[in-house]
């Protein structure tokens, strides 16, 4: 599993509800799902940033792009991924 992809979590992470004995499969469930939808879109704007030249009429738009690329990964807690971590695409 890739290392950079986990992280340990602490006491204080856990809800309270969920800490005394509530139903901790539901928590599990939507931290997963907004997990695969940022590094869904994650994906997404590199394949945007990779894919738009070096065209001053979108360097704005190519920039918020970049600043929401970061703040993703800062999120998920993979602020040193790159493409070149990742590699090619194939099929």
């Amino acid at each position: 599993m890739n290392d950079r992809a986990t992280r340990r979590v602490s006491g204080s992470d856990i809800p309270p509800s969920i800490a005394r004995g509530g139903d901790t499969g539901a928590l599990l469930v939507d931290s997963a799902i907004s997990h695969c939808e940022k590094l869904r879109r994650v994906l997404e704007l590199e394949e945007w940033i990779i894919g738009t030249p070096d065209n001053p009429i979108l360097a704005t738009t190519c920039r918020k792009w970049k600043e929401e690329h970061e703040q993703l990964l800062s999120e998920l807690h993979l602020e040193r991924l790159d493409a070149a971590d990742v590699g090619p695409v194939t099929d």
